[in-house]
């Protein structure tokens, strides 16, 4: 024998014996594990193939006797239940007995009915009104002719000196912005003067205009020249926030005044009227006893504006927009529903409202 395979042998000697039950267990459990991983596999099996044999009518039969068992009779009829209601339901109004079933039915289609005879309302509301102004700016056109602006006056039992609309700048649309702002005002100050009103307040949310008064002035003197010739009467621009005039002087009383307001003489105006008077009243300078509603009143006249007669709304809904609310509480509003152009035949219906309208002053 070689010096390597005694070499060898000496090696294994000083390997540790295994222990005799370790080492008969381990095969054992091994195969224990494989057999009953077998018999699942064979009794999967089985049932596949026991279902491919059985028809789906079968299997409904089968599933169905399985949740119709007492434990599970009340599961079956809150499935039915639960099908038989919109899928988007929430669960905490789905019926539990057939009668809920029926109540939540009968509401629903109730309600289905109430929204499509409203729609159908509306609808048929929205054309007729759109149809109606349409009529209405054809038959009642100015034709840039102050004769018959007089003569659409003329049969009014009154007409107003003091006149506010409510314009939208309608940046992104056609016919909008800065420029169709100027023209919408020199339309209507040429209807006003028509009409014989003597004071014009224009109200636009944003103010755009009230920094541009010799763009605006010119612009409203060219339409005014498009309506009366080289007559042109005489108008003066004023905004009320910065106490400024345009133009400074005139050689005669100019025939319409024309005031540029926006949000910042509304509610703003007032905020800052309140903390003005905590101010001077908190160092002694003022008596809050003589803040009265005459007080307060006479103060939003000199710095704003004198209360309108008539506001004239060239929007298709009621809203003022953040209109000063002090100088609205006896003024007479209209709007014509669903429109949203500037048209003369608004106007005029607006005068014809005012000349039917009655105003109570309380005490």
């Amino acid at each position: 024998m070689s010096v390597a395979s005694v070499s060898g042998f000496q090696n294994l000697s000083e390997v540790e014996p295994v222990p005799a039950s370790v080492s008969r267990i381990q095969p054992q459990k091994d195969l224990n594990r494989s057999k009953k991983d077998n018999k699942e596999v064979i009794e999967n099996s089985k049932e596949a193939s026991q279902k491919n044999k059985m028809g789906p009518a079968s299997l409904l039969f089968r599933q169905t006797k399985a949740v119709s068992s007492p434990s599970s009779s009340g599961g079956l009829r809150q499935m039915i239940l639960s099908s038989l209601v919109p899928g988007n339901t929430k669960a905490s109004v789905v019926p539990t007995s057939f009668f809920q079933l029926v109540l939540f039915h009968f509401y629903h289609s109730l309600l289905v009915f109430f929204h499509i005879i409203v729609s159908l309302y509306i609808m048929v509301s929205r054309q007729y009104y759109r149809i109606k102004n349409t009529g209405l700016a054809l038959v009642y056109h100015h034709h840039r002719t102050p004769q018959l602006i007089c003569q659409d006056i003329k049969g009014l039992a009154k007409a107003p000196n003091h006149v506010a609309v409510v314009l939208n700048l309608k940046e992104n649309e056609e016919g909008g912005g800065v420029e169709g702002l100027m023209a919408n005002i020199g339309d209507i100050a040429s209807w006003s003067i028509g009409a014989g009103v003597k004071q014009l307040t224009v109200y636009e949310r944003t103010g755009k205009l009230n920094k541009l008064h010799e763009q605006t002035y010119k612009a409203i003197n060219r339409t005014l020249k498009s309506y009366y010739g080289e007559a042109i009467p005489s108008i003066r621009l004023t905004t009320p926030h910065d106490n400024v005039s345009y133009p400074e002087s005139l050689p005669v009383e100019p025939l319409l005044n024309i005031s540029l307001i926006s949000k910042d003489d509304g509610r703003p105006f007032m905020v800052e009227l309140t903390r003005d008077f905590a101010r001077k009243a908190a160092v002694g300078e003022f008596d809050p006893a003589k803040i009265t509603v005459d007080a307060i009143d006479s103060l939003a006249t000199k710095l704003v504006i004198t209360e309108p007669d008539l506001v004239v709304l060239f929007g298709p809904r009621l809203d003022l927009d953040g209109f000063p609310p002090w100088q609205v509480r006896l003024s007479e509003i209209y709007y014509a529903k669903y429109n949203n152009s500037v048209t003369y035949s608004v106007f005029l219906r607006g005068l014809r409202r005012y000349s039917k309208c009655k105003i109570n002053v309380g005490r």
